[in-house]
């Protein structure tokens, strides 16, 4: 068996050029691995050397880089991580998105670091990697198919030692909103990977590796495990609360606080909050079929759960995950879990980000109930908040671009530009991402995580503070909210690196573990100032694509509903994040990054992060 010879890495990417139907494997260098760890850091590496500026993200010259981490395929808890990164057709943004399941893990085992999708097809393939080996076939007879009888398709043609990642009919029909499904139950959701693959006349990549992945010293690593899942035992919400519900494991606690999405965000708490959250559905409704998850993870936070109602029979799937219950549940002011249930299963089927779509049926919604949109922009159908009629197929619409679906499959941002009359003021999007379900009035540092993440509108893409602002009494406090962003998007772009699950070590992070992990796994002497460099310089790089391609502070910005709409109900009634709060906070985030005040990285903080030359194209910009 083949073992990497630097611990932990196997120092290969895997480059597939569609347009010529060519695949090579190449080096990567050690320092690169150094400075960028793996996973999300990686991928943005080769996302920024290799995708010039103004490259249109549906193009043959965009490109669609998977990764995996140093700890992927390792026995380390929570480690059946990946990331998909490329130009979001989205946003046009930078653009990550985290996956679990058994990707990374075959990625790695097949002898990869990374994988590089670029070119476009002459005509539908699906490409099958047996390790080294890359063969392209012909996918003309499940292009446009659901995920889940395309699953069968490829599974009956291959056989299951094979993982999948697929498009569904929404990134077959480019739609910007498209996520990638794994045959784990898994998605690379946001931003629109899938219409990035579907571009490139892509509809599947069947991936499977057999080689062993080693670490660089095994005692070492076995030692420092007994800590880590000491930490895991130490957290009830890792060892108990997540096993049992998952992440929506109590949305009425997340209502009471004020602090849970409602009705297109005009409401910040949802009287049947309870009904929707996971402790419901599996304790009192007996919707919860069995855990699952993600290969190597103790915890388990998948359920499948199934619909119990005769209106919703016979729907299951994977979740729903928190931001689902959120986005697809109080969002449309829908307390009805059959629903949610529904709803997510269709959009996996349908291969649609869930965040994305409900919060764009909750727009829609919004638009129709003011007369923006009409029954007969619906084709005569009738929509409201609390109604769950119509918008399964609804979502259908969306993916497959027909009628009302055309408009509302681009998101609110381009919808809202298309229908005007007002419509943007509660369009809740930041850089056209569908924002995350933790209202910035109630937690006033998550209004920088929402307005200055690198992917857009993303809860976590650098963090997420609103749970400790809550749980900690400092929701209103304005001071020192920039450091806490730069501290928790530190363990947020690290973990996502190395790449783990973040919902087991938020909150457990620790620097000088997690630095005797890396250095037993790579063999290199990590240390807590290495990784928070790190950090910075991956963050400091997404940063610098965004500016590249046009964005500036301006656009670090909120919905106004969330900067003039004050909040009608909830413990922090009346709250808004005015301007000026937004403007303090966002600077000294900024600052404390060594950054300029329009969030431009100062050329001495580059020279700083950017050793041994990773990041000399970044001071010349």
């Amino acid at each position: 068996m083949n073992v990497s010879h630097k611990g932990g890495f196997r120092g290969k990417l895997l480059r597939i050029n569609l347009g010529d139907k060519t695949a090579n494997s190449e080096p990567i260098p050690d320092e690169t691995l150094d400075e960028y760890v793996g996973g999300r850091g990686l991928g943005a590496k080769i996302l920024f050397d290799e995708v010039p500026a103004g490259t249109d993200p549906l193009s043959p010259e965009n490109k669609l880089i998977f990764s995996a981490g140093p700890l992927t395929g390792t026995t380390f808890p929570t480690s059946a991580r990946s990331v998909v990164v490329t130009k979001s057709p989205q946003t046009n943004a930078y653009l990550y998105s985290m996956g679990g399941g058994k990707f990374g893990l075959n990625l790695k085992k097949a002898g990869f670091d990374s994988l590089v999708i670029e070119g476009k097809s002459d005509e539908p393939v699906y490409i099958v990697i047996t390790d080294g080996k890359v063969d392209f076939r012909k996918a003309d007879h499940i292009w446009g198919m659901k995920t889940a009888m395309a699953f069968h398709m490829l599974h009956n043609a291959l056989d299951r030692s094979y993982t999948l990642v697929i498009n569904g009919p929404a990134g077959d029909n480019l739609v910007p909103m498209a996520g990638l499904m794994t045959d784990d139950f898994r998605q690379f959701g946001r931003g629109g990977a899938g219409a990035v693959l579907g571009s490139k006349n892509v509809k599947a990549i069947a991936l499977k590796g057999t080689s062993a992945i080693g670490v660089a010293d095994e005692a070492a690593f076995k030692e420092n495990l007994k800590s880590i899942y000491e930490l895991l035992k130490k957290q009830p919400g890792v060892s108990q609360d997540f096993p049992r519900y998952g992440s929506g494991e109590n949305l009425k606690k997340r209502s009471d606080a004020g602090n849970l999405p409602t009705r297109n965000w005009s409401k910040c708490t949802f009287d049947k909050s309870w009904d929707i959250s996971m402790i419901s559905m599996r304790d009192e409704k007996g919707m919860v079929s069995r855990d699952q998850g993600c290969w190597s993870c103790p915890i388990q936070c998948g359920k499948l759960t199934k619909t119990v109602s005769k209106e919703f029979l016979g729907y299951h799937g994977d979740g729903p995950e928190y931001e689902t219950l959120y986005a697809l549940g109080s969002n449309l002011e829908i307390g009805d879990p059959n629903f949610v249930v529904a709803a997510n299963a269709v959009c996996d089927d349908l291969g649609l980000d869930t965040m994305s779509a409900g919060i764009t049926l909750g727009f829609a919604i919004e638009c129709f109930e003011k007369g923006f949109l009409t029954e007969q922009d619906f084709g005569g159908r009738k929509i409201g908040f609390g109604k769950t009629e119509h918008l399964l197929s609804i979502l259908e619409d969306m993916a497959f671009r027909r009628g009302i679906g055309e408009l509302l499959c681009l998101g609110t941002k381009r919808a809202a530009e298309k229908i005007g009359k007002g419509s943007e003021r509660f369009a809740m999007h930041v850089k056209g991402l569908e924002i995350g379900g933790y209202d910035p009035r109630t937690a006033k540092g998550q209004a920088v995580v929402l307005a200055a993440g690198n992917r857009g509108g993303c809860h976590h893409s650098i963090g997420l503070t609103a749970v400790f602002e809550v749980n900690q009494g400092i929701g209103q406090q304005i001071d020192g909210k920039g450091a806490m962003v730069k501290r928790v998007s530190r363990i947020r772009l690290l973990s996502d690196s190395v790449a783990n699950c973040t919902f087991a070590f938020s909150r457990t992070f620790d620097y000088d573990l997690w630095g005797r992990i890396l250095t037993a796994v790579t063999g290199t002497e990590w240390d807590a100032a290495r990784l928070q460099d790190t950090a910075d310089r991956i963050n400091s790089l997404e940063r610098m694509f965004n500016l590249r391609e046009g964005f500036t502070v301006a656009d670090d910005n909120l919905p106004k509903r969330l900067m003039q709409d004050p909040l009608p109900d909830g413990p922090e009634k009346g709250e808004v994040v005015t301007e000026e709060q937004l403007v303090k906070m966002r600077t000294e985030y900024f600052l404390d990054m060594g950054w300029d005040e329009a969030g431009v990285p100062k050329k001495e903080t580059l020279q700083r992060l950017g050793r041994v030359g990773v990041l000399p194209r970044l001071v010349e910009v």
